[in-house]
């Protein structure tokens, strides 16, 4: 086991608990601190006004479908392993196996869709998953009970033709907010102690070593430490910073890894009394459901991606657009490492009243015009930005900064919107990166590392000239 250390982690998102339960369970002191109210609001969506995080939300996608990265793929896999145990335990589904329908941008397989299956083929788990236009897999569809799930929707347009599609039935949701005041629970009961609130929850600033012996400043600097916003000081081996979509503004050396960046997210709600809908969209009955409307541009981005969820008990139906990530460049404060024209994106103010821009809106609308008709002329019962943190590459980042001496600055974080489902296994992996640095066993270290030296893609590579800077609206 590695040297007990005092460990002051900012950001009780899932990156932040995942890592904070890792760590505890190895022996180190762990605070984290976050300035949203969580032990007041329990992570309930919409509980508080005030502050907004990606982790609060009812439900994010549970998928094992990475394309050709299969290193994803196989942390997937361990991680619902890991969520399917603590359903066991607790005796509640934290995660819904309600299957995912992969859904084409034509009636034959996309490229991407292609690779997923070749990549699930070579972990020996085609048996899970159910082409719609292979009359062999719609005939184990029927066998296995899960035809009712593999659903035809007609091409606009094109007599005759209906979408191209795949069954995955790993796959599923996760109740996000409840998945995350359990394991702050949990990590309680571990002895991590929390410190939450806009006064003594809220990071001010890192505390340098030669801030408080008055010396000169090396290039180099040591944290021993943070403040936060009632002035305290929290003395501390290691900073972690998991701090989501504000990580850069927390950290600025983060500022060319990444950008925070926004999806567009809808919602429906059903009436528990009409029976039909309720039924329909029904866990039981209607999968998680991906639409690439578009396929990938020749630099392989995504351009149309839409998903929606089957009804939550309380009757929402969400529905998300990643197709474009909305940006919001401002003026970036004076000696920011890396800025594009002297600007960098950061999420809109809590409260600021938020109007989806109309591509975002023209996409699900066209989207539940195929998919979920019934809804095709009903006002959306609520619309919003949920901002997280792209990086360069789409995944995410562990490592200990280098501009930091005696690894006193750890980052965790860079979600890219695809984290919430590693929450029971991110945290181990990071924490064996924070004990072991460049020779830990992880994986994923290769793809978590600082890596100052790749280049800038994903999207962040537009700057605030790029179409999806909202900023100058």
């Amino acid at each position: 086991m590695a040297e007990s250390r005092v460990v002051n982690i900012v950001g009780a998102g899932i990156f932040g608990l995942s890592l904070a339960i890792a760590l505890r369970s190895n022996g180190h002191k762990v605070t984290v601190f976050d300035q949203c109210p969580y032990d007041d609001t329990g992570y309930a969506p919409g509980a508080d006004p005030l502050h907004e995080a990606a982790s609060v939300d009812h439900n994010k996608i549970m998928r094992s479908s990475y394309g050709k990265k299969i290193h994803y793929q196989r942390l997937s896999l361990e991680s619902r392993e890991l969520w399917l145990q603590m359903n066991q335990e607790h005796g509640k589904d934290f995660f819904v196996e309600s299957c995912m329908l992969r859904v084409q941008p034509s009636d034959q397989l996309g490229l991407l869709e292609r690779e997923t299956l070749d990549s699930l083929t070579r972990d020996g788990l085609r048996d899970t998953q159910f082409v719609k236009g292979d009359a062999h897999d719609r005939l184990r569809a029927a066998e296995l009970g899960w035809d009712h799930k593999l659903l035809d929707f007609n091409i606009p347009g094109e007599s005759g033709k209906t979408f191209e599609a795949v069954l995955d039935t790993i796959s599923g949701f996760i109740k996000c907010s409840e998945s995350c005041a359990h394991l702050q629970k949990m990590a309680v009961d571990l002895g991590v102690d929390f410190r939450f609130g806009p006064e003594k929850g809220c990071f001010e600033s890192l505390v340098l070593e030669t801030q408080l012996q008055d010396t000169q400043e090396t290039d180099c600097k040591k944290a021993i430490g943070i403040k936060t916003r009632d002035s305290v000081f929290h003395q501390s081996d290691v900073v972690v910073i998991a701090g989501g979509s504000c990580s850069t503004q927390l950290l600025p050396e983060l500022s060319y890894h990444l950008e925070s960046s926004a999806g567009s997210i809808v919602t429906f709600k059903i009436d528990p009394n009409d029976e039909q809908l309720w039924t329909k969209y029904a866990p039981e009955n209607f999968p998680v459901m991906t639409w690439k409307s578009a396929p990938r541009d020749e630099n392989g981005k995504d351009t149309g991606s839409v998903y929606v969820f089957p009804r939550t008990t309380d009757g929402l139906i969400k529905i998300g657009y990643r197709g474009i990530k909305f940006t919001n460049f401002v003026p970036a404060p004076k000696g920011t490492p890396f800025t594009q024209d002297g600007q960098w994106s950061v999420p809109l103010p809590p409260g600021k009243p938020e109007q989806l821009p109309r591509p975002a809106v023209e996409a699900i609308r066209r989207f539940v015009s195929v998919f979920l008709p019934e809804f095709a002329k009903v006002p959306f019962h609520s619309s919003k930005f949920c901002w997280y943190t792209d990086s360069l590459d789409n995944s995410f980042v562990s490592d200990y900064v280098p501009t930091y001496a005696d690894q006193s600055v750890f980052v965790c974080t860079g979600g890219s919107g695809h984290g919430a489902k590693f929450l029971p296994v991110l945290g181990k992996h990071a924490a064996d990166i924070f004990e072991h640095g460049s020779n830990s066993s992880s994986f994923m270290y290769p793809f978590w590392c600082w890596r100052d030296d790749a280049p800038r893609g994903n999207g962040l590579e537009e700057g605030p000239s790029g179409p999806r800077n909202i900023g100058h609206e």
